[in-house]
């Protein structure tokens, strides 16, 4: 599965207190770069045994660039089936714009759905606020009865993406039983804003509220009510053998491409330190021959203990953004990896 995202556009009717795009320049993507953009993607995807192509639709906004999505999804249609490429699609939303028309889009493309929601509303609203300042919880829940039907039509549940700051760490645990019994989510992807320090007293909190969301996790899978909290996974990877950690594949297997036509590995880092090139002159394959050959190789995490299951220091992306550097970490992903370890050790043969 090769994954291409696009950022379709610059623009948001949110001012999200975390978001990674900072501040925002109303631009748009082309088309041009767009089919640039998945041009590329296609050259690579026939070089992989499954042909298969995930595209992810992000903004901003996403769903403000509608009229957009839908002539580029036409586009993708017709250039997959000229190569017998199966293609699946993705959208992240903050959830404040749907109608019957947009469903229905979604519906019948069979779109996967992000949906960002923190918690509850005074979680929610203490990040996710308008550009009036006011929050966009109760925005969201207006638009609850399109998400309930999506799900009932599609039969795939919603993915809600919720952020954990360094202003709601402590509810962690309270946002994600919310967004569960009370918004009946099935899938939620809890992410740590790290684009701020953290200290060690923040991270002991919040590997607590990490303990106390997985001990959720498991009793509701006991009693027959099971829901994915998808950190489980990572915790799971620990379970593997050493050998399949390694090189993360940005620009292998999967690229962002910005509304410019900047090519990046992930939007873990769209600074200058993340380019991987651009849509007009192709990747740089000195840089991505560099990341293969040096990720594994930090001379401080091959000292650590616990490298060998690390997932952190694998993030290349992520590297770069704190450091400039692509085997010098994070040290707050650093420990906070070692309290992750340290509940899969605990509950590794229930969750497993």
């Amino acid at each position: 599965m090769y994954t291409i995202t696009l950022e379709v556009n610059q623009i948001c009717n949110l001012r999200c207190d975390y978001c990674y795009l900072g501040e925002k320049t109303n631009q748009k993507m082309t088309e041009d770069i767009a089919h640039k953009s998945l041009q590329i993607a296609f050259l690579n995807v026939e070089k992989h045994k499954d042909k298969r192509l995930w595209v992810d639709f992000v903004g901003g906004e996403a769903l403000i660039s509608f009229v957009f999505l839908q002539k580029l999804v036409e586009y993708i249609e017709k250039e997959a089936e000229k190569r017998t490429i199966t293609v699946f699609y993705s959208i992240t939303t903050n959830g404040t714009i749907m109608n019957n028309n947009i469903l229905e889009w979604l519906i019948n493309k069979k779109v996967h759905l992000k949906l960002s929601i923190d918690g509850t509303i005074e979680t929610h609203d203490r990040n996710r606020k308008t550009k009036f300042g006011i929050g966009s919880y109760r925005n969201i829940i207006k638009n609850i009865n399109y998400f309930r039907e999506y799900e009932e039509r599609t039969k795939q549940y919603i993915q809600v993406a919720h952020v954990v700051t360094q202003n709601n760490y402590w509810e962690a645990f309270n946002s994600v039983k919310h967004l569960v019994e009370d918004l009946h989510f099935s899938v939620v992807d809890s992410s740590i804003d790290v684009t701020h320090r953290w200290t060690v007293e923040q991270l002991d909190k919040l590997g607590q509220e990490w303990e106390n969301i997985l001990c959720y996790y498991i009793k509701k899978k006991e009693n027959g009510r099971a829901f994915l909290w998808a950190p489980v996974l990572d915790l799971k990877k620990y379970g593997e053998e050493s050998e399949k950690f390694g090189f993360c594949g940005v620009g292998v297997i999967q690229i962002y491409v910005k509304t410019d036509g900047g090519i990046y590995g992930c939007a873990a880092n769209l600074e200058s330190s993340g380019c991987l090139g651009d849509v007009e002159r192709g990747f740089s394959v000195r840089k991505i021959k560099e990341y293969r050959e040096l990720a594994p190789q930090s001379p401080v995490c091959l000292k650590c203990s616990i490298h060998s299951k690390c997932q952190s220091c694998k993030c290349i992306m992520n590297n770069l953004s704190y450091s400039n550097q692509i085997n010098v970490c994070n040290p707050d992903m650093c420990y906070f990896e070692k309290k992750k370890l340290s509940l899969w050790n605990k509950y590794d043969e229930i969750i497993k």
